[in-house]
């Protein structure tokens, strides 16, 4: 595993050294003044941004930013770029109909103009809300499937109002409770039809799925297997054949992979060291290729790197939204050290094992 001290998000502390008895009383007055100036800014921090169903959004101080070197800004600031290069791919893997639904929610939000501050138009933000920050219509955390409060009726007017449509079955995947209500199931004979997720394409079935990956793990070396499937949506044709699309600059979402690997580029114009940039530059030939053996050495690479000021996770990662655990959900997260909480954090790690052996728990 690779180790760091990393907050990406950080709250500001603020410490007050108390001085010698010996201190004048001006030099006091003006240090407790300062005090609480800074607290009062600390108040004035707008840390709620929005809240809405079960959701609160936050923002957080991230006061290593300042103190940050202009390539290490511009290095976040790439790698930012490059994640929001795949943003429809998350979407489109949560559900085959997302990207659609989102495309006429977000066509009606820009293009209404009609009354604001009725009830209906209040649940259709919600919505259009819950919507954005869950990428889809299933809910983040529980995988089940929320159900707009306004009608029907309401939406068509919606609708007309920006000159838009929607098909039957991502109407009825908005409506209908009952259809794709599960992102992820674990219930059933066939865990690919009761999940919503789109890893596969509707007309595969479970069986199928693993036979064609038992296949294909025969013929890898045993003491070097690559994460099958990990990066792939697979797919089955008129004609029966199962082949894997690759998410790669010439395959599945190659536009996306493309945009991403040139912010990519930048970021290794500026990356933080040599570790950085070998790491970034096999994950540009990744993104190219989309070989599994080209994954495995830039993870190597990447974890490697244990001393970054601002380092990122990107990829087709962690494999739990695939009832089947072989496809890795998109993600993209930059992190910027904090120099202080490191520190902080360093002395616990450090003395880790005497906080075992003290422990109050049970051996």
């Amino acid at each position: 595993m690779k180790l760091k001290y990393f907050t990406p998000f950080a709250a500001a502390l603020l410490f007050i050294a108390c001085g010698p008895e010996s201190t004048d009383e001006k030099s006091r007055d003006a240090a407790g003044t300062e005090a609480q100036a800074e607290k009062g800014k600390k108040e004035d921090f707008p840390y709620l941004v929005e809240q809405f169903a079960d959701v609160k959004v936050l923002r957080y101080r991230i006061p290593a930013w300042d103190k940050l070197p202009l390539d290490r800004k511009k290095l976040a600031y790439y790698l930012a770029e490059a994640g929001y290069s795949g943003r429809d791919i998350i979407y489109d893997q949560n559900y085959r109909h997302n990207l659609e639904i989102r495309n006429v929610l977000e066509s009606i939000y820009t293009s209404f103009d009609g009354d604001k501050s009725s009830d209906d138009w209040g649940d259709f933000e919600l919505y259009l809300k819950r919507f954005w920050f869950a990428n889809g219509i299933h809910h983040h955390y529980s995988g089940d499937k929320f159900v707009p409060d306004f009608s029907e009726e309401y939406f068509d007017t919606l609708l007309a109002s920006a000159n838009s449509e929607i098909s039957e079955e991502a109407r009825k995947a908005i409506f209908d409770p009952e259809f794709d209500n599960k992102k992820v199931s674990k219930d059933g004979d066939d865990l690919i039809a009761s999940s919503a997720v789109n890893f596969y394409s509707p007309n595969l079935k479970q069986p199928e799925v693993e036979f064609f990956y038992k296949a294909r793990r025969t013929k890898l070396d045993p003491k070097k297997p690559v994460s099958l499937g990990i990066n792939a949506r697979l797919v089955k044709d008129e004609t029966g054949r199962i082949y894997e699309d690759v998410y790669k600059a010439d395959g599945l979402y190659g536009a996306a992979l493309t945009e991403m690997i040139a912010w990519l580029r930048k970021a290794v114009t500026v990356a933080g060291n040599e570790q950085q940039r070998e790491a970034l530059e096999l994950l540009i030939e990744y993104y190219t290729t989309g070989d599994l053996e080209t994954w495995d050495r830039y993870n190597i690479a990447w974890v490697k790197d244990t001393a970054p000021t601002v380092d990122y996770i990107q990829g087709f990662v962690e494999v739990y939204e695939d009832p089947l655990g072989y496809s890795g959900s998109y993600e993209s997260i930059v992190q910027v050290r904090d120099l202080d909480a490191s520190e902080k954090m360093k002395v616990l790690a450090d003395n880790a094992q005497y906080f075992e052996e003290n422990s109050s728990t049970a051996p």
